[in-house]
């Protein structure tokens, strides 16, 4: 009787458990994970919970600095994913912030992953023959992104359209973007990393005067001439397209991150429809061998750092010492028909960071520099210290212009920036930098990065 009573036990121990759901998994390995991780040595838990408590599915804290001058933000964060079959992998991400002067974040992003077959074939030979050289290479997937997102910032700058405009006409203004849509990305040349790119977007904006603040708002200086775009924001939509270049080449010591892309923005009944090309053109140097490419990975969502699709953990902390050399061209310029404009709020920007969190021309002010056209060109070097601590130099030269006639080399500002950089495991980027060498003083920057390491971008809003 014993006997059978134990056999039943097990069997209903084994169903309950294969009845178990992949979210419920989830979260008894999370809270296996913060029993392991947060135990041992002081600092060994110390380090080992805020990796969790920051990085660890399916709840965690996000953190992030939300745009230039509105502060950083907390809040929850929620990771869910199944498997529904061998070929295709689901996550989904939603999360939540609020900054330190009551700007907010929140999104809902969806991935679908498509895992092809592939054929393993055996090669025979001797021991004696030399074995051919490895073609191992971390594999890209066809991707598609669903993702709805909203975001309301209390300050953003505004200081004229131009390469030429002062200080002095600096305003203020509050700004929500909602961007609702999908993009997909399909690999087509696997052994080179080349793939397509595809995306369709809603994009609708509010824009809101501050009066409050000691700086005058963007209606007390500027006409729908000078600042075309805030009498009236119509909804667009943004349809792109375009093709990415990521091949790894000269025995690892050249890796280029090509980036071209056609974009369309349609507001219909408005005079405010316009286009634009994109080419990013990224060269990194690694210094040593096996360098681990700090971009983004296309399989994990923004508050994912998976190394590999389906993998739970994001890498450890280490010490192992890495450094790069990096060349970079920006180029970005926008058509617009006869008697249509391009809205401010749509423009790019050097200086200081733009609205998206990048830092160009850092040693002026955020938002600095607005214009339909844009050219830079950036060197960086970037060296470990010790552990994840590292330090960065870089060389910024570009500018803004109006026409397409003025995007050229003369009247280019310059600006070279030095600081640290905290790259811990799973853990959003932290820099905190100083900026020089603009004719406009100096500038410091403290940001932390709006996704976790490894994690893709969220959509950008302009």
């Amino acid at each position: 009787m014993k006997t059978k009573l134990a056999i039943l036990l097990f069997l209903a121990g084994t169903c309950a458990q294969a009845q178990e759901s992949q979210l419920q998994a989830d979260f008894r390995n999370e809270k296996q994970d913060f029993q392991k991780d947060c135990s041992g040595s002081f600092f060994k838990a110390i380090a080992g919970c805020a990796q969790d408590l920051f990085t660890n599915h399916p709840l965690h804290i996000a953190e992030g600095s939300i745009a230039p001058q509105n502060g950083f933000g907390l809040g929850p964060a929620f990771v869910a994913h199944k498997t529904p079959n061998e070929r295709w992998r689901l996550s989904w991400d939603a999360d939540a912030i609020v900054s330190t002067n009551a700007s907010w974040r929140a999104g809902v992003y969806m991935k679908a992953i498509y895992i092809p077959r592939e054929n393993i074939g055996v090669i025979t030979g001797t021991p004696s023959q030399t074995p051919a050289k490895s073609n191992l290479t971390v594999r890209e997937y066809p991707v598609i992104n669903v993702y709805t997102q909203a975001i309301s910032l209390n300050t953003v700058d505004y200081y004229g359209l131009g390469n030429s405009t002062s200080r002095a006409g600096e305003t203020i203004l509050g700004m929500r973007e909602t961007i609702a849509g999908a993009n997909a990305i399909v690999p087509i040349v696997p052994k080179w990393k080349i793939s397509l790119f595809g995306e369709m977007n809603g994009r609708f904006v509010d824009l809101r005067s501050d009066q409050a603040e000691s700086t005058p708002s963007i209606g007390q200086l500027y006409t729908p001439v000078s600042a075309p775009g805030p009498a009236a924001q119509p909804g667009f939509v943004q349809l792109g397209e375009g093709l990415r270049i990521r091949p790894t080449l000269l025995s690892d010591h050249l890796q280029l991150n090509y980036q071209v892309t056609f974009q369309e923005f349609i507001a219909p009944g408005s005079h405010y429809s316009f286009n634009r090309f994109n080419a990013d053109l990224s060269h990194e140097f690694p210094i040593y061998g096996n360098f681990l490419r700090f971009q983004s990975k296309d399989f994990n969502g923004p508050d994912e750092c998976a190394t590999s699709p389906g993998s739970r953990r994001c890498p450890a902390v280490t010490r192992d010492r890495s450094g790069s050399f990096g060349v970079r061209f920006l180029y970005s310029e926008s058509f617009a028909a006869a008697g249509n404009a391009v809205p401010f709020y749509f423009d790019p920007t050097l200086g200081g960071s733009d609205i998206d969190g990048n830092q160009f021309l850092p040693s002026y002010h955020d938002y600095r520099f607005r214009a339909p056209n844009l050219l830079l060109l950036r060197g960086t070097f970037e060296h470990s210290i010790y552990g994840p601590l590292g330090f960065i130099f870089m060389a910024d030269t570009g500018k803004v212009a109006l026409t397409h006639s003025e995007i050229d080399f003369s009247h280019l500002k310059h600006s070279f920036t030095t600081g640290l950089t905290l790259r811990a495991g799973g853990l959003p980027v932290v820099s905190l930098l100083f900026a020089w060498g603009g004719n406009e003083g100096t500038h410091n920057i403290l940001s932390v990065n709006s996704s976790l390491l490894g994690g893709s971008a969220r959509p950008s809003l302009y």
